[in-house]
């Protein structure tokens, strides 16, 4: 229910307001009245006033005064203007304040009963205008919130096919991660490799200084551009810029990449080396993101730097294309692990099929079917069953009409498949050559950089891969490692600490001591203490 102030200098003028209306059928819960001005700012101090009618002309101060003030001090509540007077100078005063209307006295009851019922008719609405804006800032915020969450799943999903990247498909995938780009559009993808923190951080910590630098890359690389800073599936972070028809600005990407490497390291701790890709259709960015990903795991010379994207031709494929798939061909390609020959015959394949005025549906079916042919050849070879494959029924199943269609499908498919069958054995074989690199020289002074040479990997893209299978940091292990030799000579011979902190690599015996508690938790001296007792 609302509240009502009438302020009039004249007692009688006062009483008649109060007692024209029922007030409280028309919705007035309450009718507080006053005689001045300075009595009505106190009443408006101490009670919520929706309504105010009020007297123009006053001897101690007038009602323009005082709505002036309601304004600045309650500007929720409706003004009324009484007047003896109809000249126009009153009529724009009151307006220019922004009062809902003005009366002439003597008021008649049924004139101003309408226009009270009209003044909480305009508060109602302001009121549910005013909670549907609080609840529209509320919602709003909720989806700023939500929207880079929705995109980076996209983003993750897109990377690595689990969803169909052509047609309809990748539209309303779109849509729903509310992302705005069209399938047609053009995105620039970089790779951001933090390839070693140069401080101790716990695990709290280096999430927080990784959040750090996602927020980072943010305000560089996307000054110029709309876009996303999405972490993969794999723990790779990804700038995604996106721009449609734009040519790559080398020397803005060089530059923003340059300065991102300097903040880096000067306000988080870190090295980092920035990978920049080209722009490309969405269809086109798995692969991309790949030969990304392949420049960092190849990339042991080159740190702190900002390397553009350059695609590896392969001379060997300068092949040509037969009138009909080559089936053996390409399943000997895919069983020797070499994807790259196999997308490129599938580029070529599309483009002389293009080139073909007559081409018709049945042509397109039948490269569809001898795909397939290929995949389950593929995993039969291997011994894997179809199952074992990631999303394999979804491509499998998929609809093709089109060249194009066929062309991502194909790549996806048959990427999804080598990925199932070599990327593991890869991890595998990696891992284990690191952890016997690791064991063989323990008692050697060796780094992470020592391991990734020898496997002739990059250094963060080995860590990456090392905790990914063991669930360890190659570091923590290396240091696990180096502390189990030690507490052996601890038991096993009469060294001294500091002798065994030298023999496993250890030239600092502070450093030793505190990584033999951490591990342990006695220091080396209260361990061989307790072995002896």
């Amino acid at each position: 229910m609302a509240q009502m102030l009438v302020v009039d200098d004249e007692k009688f003028a006062v009483d008649g307001i109060c007692h024209c209306n029922d007030w409280q059928t028309l919705g007035i819960d309450a009718v507080q009245t006053a005689n001045h001005a300075d009595e009505a700012r106190r009443i408006m101090l101490e009670h919520r006033i929706d309504i105010l009618i009020c007297d123009i002309e006053m001897p101690d101060e007038d009602g323009l005064s005082l709505v002036r003030w309601v304004k600045e001090h309650s500007p929720h509540t409706e003004s009324l203007f009484l007047t003896c007077h109809s000249e126009f100078a009153f009529a724009k005063q009151a307006i220019n304040l922004g009062s809902f209307d003005y009366l002439l006295k003597p008021v008649d009851g049924d004139e101003l009963a309408q226009t009270v019922t009209r003044m909480l008719q305009a508060i109602k609405e302001r009121e549910e205008n005013s909670q549907y804006n609080e609840m529209y800032q509320k919602y709003l915020s909720l989806y700023k919130k939500q929207q880079p969450l929705l995109a980076e799943r996209f983003w993750q999903d897109l990377l690595s096919r689990r969803i169909l990247s052509f047609g309809d498909f990748l539209e309303r995938a779109l849509q729903d991660a509310q992302i705005e780009l069209a399938s047609n559009d053009k995105v620039l993808p970089i790779l951001i490799s933090i390839e070693e923190w140069k401080k101790p951080l716990d695990t709290r910590d280096q999430e927080m200084m990784e959040y750090a630098v996602k927020k980072a890359a943010e305000e560089l690389f996307l000054s110029e551009f709309s876009g996303d800073v999405i972490v993969d599936k794999n723990g790779i972070l990804f700038v995604m810029a996106y721009n449609s028809g734009s040519v790559l600005d080398t020397d803005l990407c060089l530059q923003a990449g340059s300065r991102f490497i300097e903040v880096c390291r000067e306000y988080f701790y870190c090295q980092v080396t920035c990978y920049i890709g080209r722009f490309a259709s969405p269809q086109e960015l798995p692969r991309l993101c790949e030969g990304l990903k392949n420049m960092e795991r190849n990339n042991v010379t080159h740190t702190q730097s900002v390397i553009l994207y350059v695609p590896q031709s392969d001379p060997s494929i300068a092949l040509t294309v037969p009138d009909n798939m080559n089936v053996l061909e390409w399943s000997n390609y895919m069983l020797n692990g070499e994807r790259e020959k196999v997308i490129e015959l599938i580029h070529r394949t599309v483009e002389k099929l293009e080139a073909n005025a007559n081409i018709h549906h049945q042509q397109i079916e039948a490269y569809y079917h001898d795909t397939l042919q290929i995949v389950y050849n593929f995993l039969h070879v291997k011994s894997i069953s179809s199952n074992q494959v990631p999303h394999f029924l979804m491509w499998a199943s998929a609809q093709i009409r089109t060249l194009s269609q066929y062309k991502h499908w194909a790549e996806n498919i048959i990427s999804t498949v080598m990925d199932a069958v070599f990327a593991t054995n890869e991890m595998d074989g990696v891992v284990q050559k690191s952890i016997q690199y690791m064991k063989l020289n323990v008692e050697e002074d060796i780094s992470r950089e020592d391991v990734a040479a020898f496997v002739s990997l990059n250094p963060a893209y080995l860590s990456r891969l090392f905790k990914k299978e063991t669930g360890q940091t190659l570091i923590d292990y290396l240091i696990e490692t180096k502390m189990n030799r030690a507490k052996q000579l601890l038991d096993s011979t009469g060294m001294t600490v500091s002798a065994i902190a030298q023999q496993v690599g250890y030239c600092n015996f502070s450093h030793f001591t505190k990584m033999f508690k951490k591990q342990f938790s006695f220091n080396p001296q209260e361990y061989r203490k307790s072995q002896n007792d």
